[in-house]
């Protein structure tokens, strides 16, 4: 599972799917224009009161359906109904400040992240010229570690901007989903797992056997491996426990001989109607013993027993060929494409 996923904030122009506390950057930070010869002069400011909307109008328009400023307008109230901060979008702009050219929002998430969302380029040109201003957003903040980005396949000007902004593309991430199982009867069985290895749901006070549990797992990770690098394990930790509503109920680790070598987390999303498998990863301890499975199907029909979301859902790295046969097995199927990319920042 792609460790830590950020989620859209309700509002936030898809596809860049999937938020608070910015900046007291000086608002007039300006930017030399890119040796272009074609390019007319432009400055990287932030979007204050004066731009916000124009900034939300190039932000939104590629995916707004009519009007582009009734669409920004309601990017704007949407926003600010669900406690979005703005402060940390930045445009560039004309030199006349009338037309803004492109725009990067970065919104704060749990575990120290920033997302990013994008205007389009038009050309490389217009890429080089958005690289500048995600460079912008991506300096003048406080607090956060790592940035993040989803771009949809065929993005391939945004990603040309992002990797000349210092972005790595980590993963191609494949999402999956499959119906939520009629309620069963009962609640089931505990799986059966080899002699010594035992499944225990979360409990407070476990978050230091967890972490040791997580730290494990990405040794030798097909799962997005460079960001075992990039991000602390607790940063990781409080971006699971984010995503959607936390629910300890649904929260296992594994352990052999008493020492965690794995965990397997789901969250429910009400608003978007599914349960997210958060994360599921073994140590190499416990891999190739047949008990990904076992595990998988347990915590399946325990969500079925209890939870009336119609699917569960997950994201996996298309690099990661043993977890895709697993879900393939359990009866996920493909639903979309992103594109992963971070940056360490801070």
């Amino acid at each position: 599972m792609f460790r830590g996923e950020p989620r859209t904030p309700v509002g936030l122009p898809p596809p860049r799917d999937h938020t608070r506390r910015m900046s007291t950057a000086p608002q007039n930070d300006t930017s030399p224009p890119p040796a272009s010869p074609r390019a007319a002069p432009w400055r990287v400011l932030r979007a204050d009161d004066d731009l916000r909307l124009l900034a939300a109008q190039r932000l939104v328009e590629r995916n707004a359906k009519g009007d582009t400023m009734v669409a920004a307008k309601r990017f704007l109230a949407v926003a600010q109904a669900h406690r979005i901060d703005l402060k940390n979008m930045w445009a560039s702009v004309a030199p006349d400040g009338a037309r803004v050219r492109h725009v990067c929002l970065a919104t704060a998430g749990a575990g120290r992240t920033l997302m990013l969302f994008t205007s389009s380029p038009a050309d490389e040109d217009d890429a080089k010229e958005l690289s500048s201003v995600i460079d912008h957003a991506c300096a003048n903040t406080d607090g956060a570690a790592l940035a993040q980005a989803l771009l949809e396949p065929g993005d391939d000007l945004i990603l040309s901007a992002m990797l000349s902004a210092g972005f790595s593309r980590i993963a191609d991430l494949a999402y999956l989903k499959r119906p939520n199982a009629p309620r069963p009867p009962r609640a089931p069985a505990p799986p059966e797992l080899p002699e010594g290895v035992r499944l225990h749901r979360w409990r407070k006070g476990d978050d230091h056997r967890l972490l040791q549990a997580l730290d494990r797992t990405y040794e030798d990770t097909l799962d997005c491996p460079q960001l075992c690098a990039l991000r602390d394990t607790r940063d990781v930790l409080d971006s699971h426990r984010a995503t959607g509503v936390f629910d300890a109920a649904y929260w296992w680790i594994i352990t052999e001989n008493d020492r965690p070598e794995g965990a397997m987390l789901f969250n429910p999303c009400p608003a978007q109607q599914h349960v997210e498998l958060v994360y599921l990863g073994l140590s190499p301890r416990l891999r190739g013993r047949a008990i990904a499975a076992p595990l998988l199907d347990f915590a399946l029909a325990s969500i079925a027993h209890k939870r009336r979301e119609p699917t569960v859902t997950c994201a996996v790295d298309t690099a990661n060929a043993p977890a895709l046969r697993l879900y393939d097995r359990a009866g996920f199927e493909p639903f979309g494409r992103r594109i992963a990319l971070v940056r360490k920042i801070g």
